[in-house]
């Protein structure tokens, strides 16, 4: 039988366990610094202790070096392909990163990290393109692009494919993005989604790292609405990630227009109602341990190699209306 425990605890039965002890460390630490602001956009860098080496070579970059292969899997599944590892180092992609090719493209439904020489797995995706379902090759590329927060938040919040397709969807009607068969990498390929990018991309994405060189990760809100937190094992393998991570963010900026502006002390709030919530222990592959987060405030994932959280997750679940976090239901609970 599964437990199910409160996430604090969980992390320190865990602890308790073996070398595990670094992830209590690292979710107790998690400190909002001083936010960064670009038109409605705003991120708040997040410090907390470092909890490994974070020496992973990113899924994308595998793919391109002929050092993993993504295929469909028997012909092809929606939610499940299959990849391989030919190399001798540990490769790391990110739940929401973009697979395109084969009979339609996907986003990767959890984290995964796949070890050296790891002979096929099964991977769960869930699809990102819903008008197409056919291919010149049962192969996959990927140019390291990651699903916005909303939808990375759907998955999270329903694992279901048919809320995934639902919400992008509604992220392409809200860009002016119409394409034949609805993919969601589409934006990523539009001329004024570009141009509008470029402005979040040449303000926030140096500005970062330049302030907040010790940050582990960041928690994104637009306007007054939280979107979505990641955090990683190192400030170094969160730097790998901050271009791909910030593209994906701008999508929530772009297509979302609320009022308002979030502070620290939201953050915090946030977080604290993050881990009163549980964490249940996930069927993993590979050589990562994976655990969902279940709360009344949040909802998302962490996975867990030897005594390292390599990335954690966590979206506004639906309990408290859904992605983007209402704060104003926090405030009155103050």
């Amino acid at each position: 039988m599964r437990q199910v425990v409160g996430l604090v605890a969980g992390l320190a039965m865990l602890a308790s366990a073996g070398p595990r002890e670094e992830i209590t460390g690292l979710v107790q630490s998690l400190k909002p610094g001083n936010p960064i602001t670009y038109k409605n956009l705003t991120v708040f860098p997040l410090t907390g202790k470092s909890t490994g080496s974070g020496a992973y070579v990113l899924l994308d970059k595998a793919i391109a070096e002929g050092d993993v292969e993504v295929q469909e899997k028997d012909g092809g599944e929606v939610n499940t392909v299959r990849v391989r590892n030919t190399s001798k180092k540990y490769v790391f992609g990110m739940a929401g990163q973009i697979i395109t090719g084969a009979k339609q493209n996907r986003m990767l439904g959890k984290d995964i990290i796949l070890p050296p020489a790891s002979g096929w797995l099964d991977v769960s995706v869930y699809c990102v393109e819903h008008g197409r379902w056919t291919g010149v090759s049962m192969d996959f590329g990927s140019k390291g692009q990651i699903a916005a927060g909303r939808v990375r938040a759907k998955a999270a919040n329903t694992q279901s494919q048919s809320g995934v397709w639902d919400e992008v969807r509604a992220n392409n009607a809200e860009l002016g993005i119409v394409t034949e068969s609805d993919r969601f990498d589409a934006v990523f390929d539009d001329t004024k989604v570009q141009g509008d990018l470029s402005g979040y991309q040449q303000e926030l994405e140096k500005k970062l790292p330049k302030l907040a060189p010790n940050a582990v990760g960041v928690a994104v809100a637009v306007g007054d609405r939280i979107v979505c937190c990641d955090a990683f094992s190192t400030p170094a393998l969160f730097q790998k990630l901050w271009p791909r991570l910030l593209e994906s963010y701008v999508i929530d900026a772009m297509a979302r227009t609320p009022e308002g502006k979030t502070d620290k002390a939201d953050v915090s709030r946030f977080l604290a109602g993050a881990a009163e919530g549980s964490i249940v222990a996930q069927q993993s592959i590979g050589a990562g341990k994976l655990f969902r987060v279940e709360g009344d405030v949040a909802t998302g994932s962490a996975i867990v190699s030897a005594s390292e959280v390599v990335h954690m997750d966590l979206f506004p679940s639906e309990e408290t209306g859904g992605t983007p976090f209402r704060l104003d239901i926090r405030r009155q609970n103050d």
